[in-house]
């Protein structure tokens, strides 16, 4: 049978429903996989069990966890002729959600268990780290800098609302230089390099992004202050951000945003400080998926 490493992070939020379905869960997995289950302790354990896993021979590795998880898991993944799924425990699951993968495990066992290979793609950033989701850099970085790790992990998704708006007088707009396979597209104050349409949830950030196209969306937004940071957040709430004017989407394989003292985020979680180059990498990650 093929080897399958569940990756469980036991400090998502929802790392009770594992243990309440891990039975059902393991009953489905194990009528086709030979079924392993290995827990991360700290940051960046799910790098260091997914490169166990591959040198342990599993075909597949399975992301329990949140979209932090999956990130790591990811990042070992990239490239290999491995198959990922998803079991999803973490705040909102944003790529699980854009991939139409439930959130009752059970169910999402079951798609596992499909064998269904999507080809997906991702983004590198400066030929280090991969996102399958998205960079986000401008006063989004800022805000996941300032999350503590518990506040986040007892209040959930609204936590990044929360500290954002707590935070928003500390925080000073810094002109983002961006470049589009090489083309000079100007400055924007919060870009958001995009895989998937998907951001926070349900809600389209780049409504026409899909994770397989070979391209990144780069949403940009050219003006801020407190009355447009406003407007576009009630616009992005509303659906219509992309419609005002003052916000553009571009497409493109590759992406360099230029500033100082910006920070950024990979798939909601801290990155750093730009500069960044980004490369969109066509089909890297065999995702199991509906």
């Amino acid at each position: 049978m093929e080897r399958a490493v569940i990756i469980v992070n036991p400090e998502s939020r929802n790392s009770r429903r594992f243990k309440d379905k891990r039975t059902d869960v393991l009953k489905i997995l194990s009528e086709v996989f030979d079924v392993y289950i290995w827990e991360t302790m700290k940051a960046g354990d799910g790098m260091r069990l997914a490169e166990r896993a591959l040198e342990f021979g599993a075909g597949v590795i399975i992301s329990a966890g949140g979209d932090g998880t999956l990130n790591e898991i990811v990042n070992k993944c990239a490239g290999k002729d491995v198959k990922v799924g998803i079991l999803p425990l973490g705040v909102t699951n944003v790529f699980a959600i854009s991939q139409k993968i439930p959130r009752n495990l059970v169910k999402a066992a079951q798609i596992i268990v499909k064998d269904h290979v999507k080809l997906v793609d991702l983004g590198l950033v400066n030929e280090k780290r991969y996102f399958h989701m998205m960079l986000g850099a401008g006063i989004d970085g800022f805000t996941i800098k300032e999350i503590p790790h518990e506040f986040k992990k007892a209040l959930g998704a609204p936590a990044h609302v929360v500290i954002a708006v707590m935070k928003y007088p500390e925080y000073s707009p810094v002109p983002i230089y961006i470049e589009i396979d090489g083309q000079d597209y100007g400055i924007g104050y919060e870009v958001v390099v995009a895989n998937i349409p998907n951001y926070g949830g349900k809600m389209k950030m780049a409504p026409a992004a899909v994770p397989d196209d070979g391209l990144l969306d780069v949403v940009i937004f050219r003006e801020a202050g407190f009355i447009k940071d406003i407007s576009h957040w009630l616009g992005f709430l509303m659906g219509f951000h992309h419609k005002m004017g003052t916000i553009d989407i571009h497409r493109g394989k590759s992406c360099r945003l230029v500033a100082q003292g910006v920070y950024y985020h990979l798939d909601s979680e801290f990155g750093g400080e730009l500069p960044v180059e980004i490369t969109c990498v066509n089909k890297a990650l065999r995702l199991l998926s509906p």
